[in-house]
């Protein structure tokens, strides 16, 4: 037997007793959320109380204004939060930004207490939004003077709370888990004590169910206090139903007695009929047969019909009918049936077209009784007026049924509409007193009203008012929405931001369904294998491709945003995806919010110091190299560490003048990338970069034309170029060497990036994802002349290949906001300065 729907009595009372519980785990849950988040924040404040201290030791005042060194300390720091944004701002006394992010918000803080110069105030901790994103900020002051010139700068460093929100959950799960263990314990003992409580029920349930189904006495059965009223009110149902039964009883009795009495006559004259022979008696006897049929016809049919509408009442599916065509069919047949009776339609023009939710055949019979009850009974005494008009307040219809016959009186007028109810004038005329009944219960099922009002000059009115249908949408609404898209289209053919360049194209090779957009700073014979290598698995993708500088890459990248993006430029000129070598760069656009997360098992997969965010992903492991001209000079004489770089330029300055090549860092975004972290694992770097000055070294923007000078013989060797450039030249058979530093080999990886406005990420993360698999790692290696970061592709030029080929320590550049430390305005001047100072001699 399927189980009663509605709340059980077991689970309602479970539910109360558990209520204090559960409001109690509520506090404890509360309670311990907070703690969880002020232990997170206790932690992570830390960090950027070290990180602001760090950056304030190196806070001074230079030539009248103040300066300060940004230390990489300061941002690694806080990279051991791997997934958070960092920012900060270093402002002057004046309020003047010294450098950073100018519009990091900093609320005011008190004035610092005079006398205390030379000591550091105290750090504050506050949060805010920058950029969308909610950040924990830390502001520390320090004073800074010098004779003519001194104050409290302020240092701001702020960083966003996915990890310390990590944290706070990690806590939060560790510390309620025994808490929530408990309450499931309790629960279970409170489940089974209620059952316990609730037994002496079942005895109740087993008598009522046992019962026969005849059966509508009361319970005897003394019941439990706490459901004396439940038992009380089950009685009362079912007193209820024995009534609603005695009264269907009475119904089939009364239909019974209205049948049985005209088939009774009909027998009687039928029986008269057999034994009469005086043709004038048998024809009065056929009349009153026949009168009798149709009687007992009628009565058989408005039986049947009240039957009919009864059903499709409580199985109504409503559909739209059109109540003066419905009103037309009643009044043709009508008119067939109606004699000498005039009848008269009139619909009004602003009802003509109208509806109603309803059932048709339903509508058609309750009109046809209405309209046949006004023939019957008030036929002879003037015509019948049948109309359709909106309802006075123009909310939904109107149908009226006028006669000029004897009418009801008020007091009658209830109960002619209840079955078999007939009216003191309707005597006289045969009728079953059901049509009305048929029209109620009609009535009540389309959700309209019903009155039966006197008519003014005598005569009845039957009234059925229906309700409004729900409207409809405007016409103009869909049109005027239709045009968004065409002047969208418009403002994007007509946007400034429409670029003239022309883009180097690979068709579909199986017909254009979708095209990929990529901005890159890799050469063309790099990257072409692996395009034509994903247009095979992808054969409807046209691959648009553009070479950049990457200094012109980050720009652009920021550019757009900044500017409006797809919403003012064209969508079609707008980049889907970006790669770089100046993976500083790529982490900044992260790190300021202009790129978009990608994730799947593929970037899961990725190591740690080459994915940050989900957004920045290195696909390469390309090694920072020495290349020399291998006709020019012996193997021997090659240096294979950078100390002996350094004496080999010492010793012999005359044979390598103008014979040393490495990147130009104040032009060359990978060559600045390279110096600034050799300055960080060298400590003779300075050395080397004046050594270099000494030998009047040979700048240049990129890894091909350092190699050119190579090739060519006008430099004998050439410092931090890209082993993946190096490695080609020498495999198309140019006289170029190799050595991978044995002190130490910075290793970079390209980048990869969808920016925030890409029209297309989906397909750039597909790209993405091809980039990373097995098939694309080994187009990488063994195609494109690039080092493949997969540990699974055993090739030479891969991570496992370079690892085993050489036993120099490996340094991959990490993708982290430290990165950042170096892209810092003064940072970068001052770097730069000094290795002009180094490396350009007067």
């Amino acid at each position: 037997m399927p189980k009663a729907e509605g709340f059980s009595l077991r689970r309602r009372l479970f539910i109360r007793l558990l209520g204090v519980l559960a409001v109690l785990t509520a506090g404890l849950f509360l309670f311990v959320s907070a703690y969880a988040q002020r232990a997170a924040d206790a932690a992570f404040d830390r960090l950027l109380m070290a990180s602001a201290l760090s950056i304030s030791d190196t806070v001074r005042v230079e030539d009248g204004r103040f300066s300060v060194d940004l230390p990489y300390s300061s941002l690694g720091i806080l990279a051991q939060a791997r997934r958070d944004r960092v920012f900060y701002r270093i402002t002057a006394p004046d309020g003047e930004l010294v450098t950073g992010y100018h519009d990091l918000p900093v609320a005011p803080a008190k004035a610092a207490v005079a006398g205390a110069a030379g000591s550091d105030s105290t750090t504050r901790f506050e949060n805010a939004s920058f950029r969308g994103m909610p950040v924990r900020v830390a502001v520390l002051k320090r004073f800074a003077t010098q004779p003519d010139l001194g104050g409290w700068v302020t240092i701001a460093v702020a960083q966003t709370r996915e990890e310390r929100g990590a944290l706070a959950r990690d806590i939060l799960a560790n510390a309620f888990l025994p808490i929530a263990f408990t309450v499931v314990a309790a629960g279970g003992l409170i489940w089974f004590g209620v059952r316990q409580a609730l037994v002496p029920l079942g005895s109740l349930e087993r008598m009522i169910r046992e019962r026969q189904p005849h059966d509508f006495s009361p319970i005897a059965m003394p019941p439990p206090q706490e459901v004396s009223q439940l038992v009380q009110a089950i009685n009362q149902l079912m007193a209820r139903l024995k009534a609603n039964l005695d009264t269907m009883q009475t119904f089939l009795a009364d239909a019974a007695h209205q049948i049985r009495t005209p088939l009774a006559s009909l027998r009687l004259q039928a029986e008269l009929a057999i034994d009469e022979d005086d043709p004038d008696a048998l024809h009065r006897i056929a009349q009153r047969v026949h009168r009798n049929a149709v009687e007992a016809s009628q009565l058989t049919s408005q039986l049947l019909n009240h039957a009919m509408v009864i059903h499709r009442s409580e199985a109504l599916k409503p559909e739209d009918v059109d109540l003066g065509a419905l009103l037309e069919q009643v009044f043709q047949r009508a008119r067939a049936v109606a004699g000498d009776t005039a009848i008269r339609l009139d619909i009004d023009r602003a009802a003509e077209s109208a509806t109603v939710p309803g059932d048709a055949i339903s509508l058609r019979e309750a009109l046809t009784n209405l309209l046949d009850n006004a023939v019957k009974y008030a036929g002879p005494s003037g015509p019948i007026d049948l109309s359709l008009t909106p309802r006075p307040a123009g909310r939904g219809l109107r149908v009226e049924i006028a006669d000029r016959g004897p009418g009801v009186p008020d007091a009658e007028k209830r109960r002619v509409l209840e079955r078999f109810g007939r009216g003191s004038s309707a005597a006289g005329v045969a009728g079953s007193g059901l049509g009305l009944a048929i029209v109620t219960s009609v009535v009540e099922a389309h959700g309209a009203d019903l009155a039966l009002l006197d008519r003014p000059g005598g005569g009845l009115i039957a009234r059925i008012d229906f309700p409004a249908a729900d409207g409809g949408a405007t016409a103009g609404g869909g049109a005027g929405r239709a045009l968004l898209p065409l002047l969208f289209l418009c403002a994007l053919l007509w946007s400034p931001w429409a670029q003239a360049a022309q883009l180097l194209t690979y068709p579909a090779p199986g017909g254009e369904r979708e095209r990929l957009r990529i901005h890159s700073a890799t050469d063309r014979q790099a990257i072409e294998p692996l395009v034509l290598d994903f247009q095979q698995l992808h054969p409807d993708v046209t691959i648009e491709y553009k070479d950049m500088d990457t200094a012109d890459l980050y720009a652009e990248a920021v550019a757009v945003p900044a500017k409006g993006g797809a919403a003012k430029g064209a969508a079609a000129e707008t980049p889907d995806l970006l790669i770089s070598s100046a993976s500083d760069l790529q982490v900044k656009l992260a790190n300021d919010g202009y790129t978009q997360p990608h994730r799947s098992a593929l970037t899961d997969a990725l190591p740690d110091w080459a994915n940050w965010r989900d957004e920045a992903f290195g696909f390469t492991f390309e090694p920072a190299v020495i290349a020399y001209n291998r006709d020019l000079l012996p193997d021997a004489e090659v240096p294979r560490t950078r100390p002996a770089l350094i004496r080999l330029l010492r010793d012999d300055p005359a044979r390598f003048s103008r014979r040393v090549a490495t990147y130009d860092t104040a032009t060359s975004g990978i060559g600045y990338l390279l110096a600034s972290h050799d300055a960080l694992l060298f400590g003779q770097y300075w050395q080397l970069v004046a050594m270099m000055g000494n030998a009047q070294a040979r700048l240049a923007c990129c890894s091909g034309e350092i190699l050119d000078m190579v090739e060519r013989g006008e430099v004998l060797i050439a410092y931090n170029v890209l082993g993946s450039y190096a490695r080609a030249r020498a495999a198309a058979g140019a006289a170029i060497g190799i050595v991978v530093p044995e002190d130490y080999t910075l290793v970079i990886s390209r980048v990869a990036v969808i920016p925030r406005t890409a029209p297309r990420p989906q397909l750039a993360g597909q790209f993405i994802d091809y980039l990373l698999s097995p098939r694309g790692q080994e187009v990488v290696a063994d195609r494109s002349a690039l080092y493949a970061i997969s540990s699974g592709i055993k090739r030479e030029a891969s991570a496992s290949g370079l690892r085993s080929s050489t036993a120099a320590p490996l340094h991959p550049i990490a993708l982290s906001p430290a990165l950042l430390v170096f892209l810092d305005r003064l940072k970068r001047e001052r770097f730069l300065q000094q290795w002009q100072s180094a490396i350009l001699l007067p």
